[in-house]
């Protein structure tokens, strides 16, 4: 019952959120997405990136711990999520990306800490940091139908990403008054995005839910397929295994929703297998953690 009620803790202001998004759309309440796009990639993500890493005590050693598992979960996500998507039809550019890249934040952080505590928590940042670094550059490109150097150069997010890693691996720390202004701009992120996505769900076509609960299913349940089988090659035990397999087993994360909203790639479809899959992760995710704790 504990991890039930640990599961609504996190999994409700989700839905809460994005209701109200819904609700707003059914009002006819008007929200621009290009501007929550432009406005969560160019400013409040990039402060919520260096606000988080800089406060999470992450080092270079725990990123050096998980890498690896990392790194080998996202290549064979991504080339059975291919084939996937090549065999449903879909568009590339839509689905893979939520294939690929887990809520390993918003879920996966909670989840850690509960299970395997301050250890637990520490790998899981790392794990999270490297998949989050990945989504932001690769997950774009993708979403974006390609992405040339100087597009990455002029990202926001690179820069934010090689701040915060500067500030890790100096030991600086930020003027209070500059942190606690990027505290409350990154605050603006998730609320945002889960808005965003609530008021595209009022335009889901019933047709399409078919489509998102077979890739819904393949998120959690190949993930953490995939998760335990690095696990098992790398020879991870304890604490090490059973973060890599929940990390790899979490939903979609929103940010692919933000892509498929920021370029146009079926908003409501990526808007649908993130609220599908966090769905039904409440019922798997029990049965999950039971197997490696």
């Amino acid at each position: 019952m504990q991890i039930f009620s640990i599961l609504l803790d996190v999994v409700g202001p989700v839905f809460l959120i994005a209701f109200v998004g819904y609700l707003w759309a059914r009002a006819g309440k008007p929200l621009d997405g290009t501007f929550v796009a432009v406005l969560v990639n160019t400013v409040s993500t990039p402060c919520l990136v260096i606000d988080t890493l800089t406060r999470s005590g992450l080092t270079f050693s725990i990123l050096g711990t998980v890498g690896l598992a990392a790194v080998l979960t996202l290549l064979i996500s991504a080339g059975l999520g291919y084939l996937l998507v090549q065999a449903m039809g879909g568009k590339v550019q839509t689905y893979l990306p939520s294939m690929i890249w887990s809520n390993g934040g918003n879920m996966g952080l909670p989840m850690s800490l509960f299970a395997f505590g301050d250890k637990g928590l520490a790998l899981a940042i790392g794990f999270f940091a490297l998949s989050s670094m990945t989504n932001y550059t690769f997950g774009r490109a993708i979403a974006a139908g390609g992405m040339k150097f100087t597009d990455l150069v002029r990202m926001p997010i690179i820069w934010a990403i090689i701040i915060a890693l500067l500030l890790i691996w100096t030991g600086l720390s930020l003027p209070p008054i500059v942190a606690r202004s990027l505290n409350l701009l990154g605050g603006l992120t998730v609320p945002l995005m889960l808005m965003s996505l609530g008021y595209s769900l009022a335009s889901l076509r019933i047709a399409s839910w078919q489509r998102s609960l077979v890739f819904a299913l393949a998120r959690l349940l190949g993930g953490f397929a995939i998760g335990w089988g690095v696990a098992l090659l790398l020879g991870l035990e304890g604490v090490a295994r059973g973060v890599v397999v929940i990390q790899s087993a979490m939903p979609p994360a929103v940010l692919n929703y933000l892509w498929a909203a920021t370029y146009g790639n079926e908003p409501e479809e990526v808007a649908g297998i993130v609220v599908l899959s966090t769905l039904i992760s409440v019922a798997l995710l029990p049965v999950f953690l039971w197997t490696v704790i």
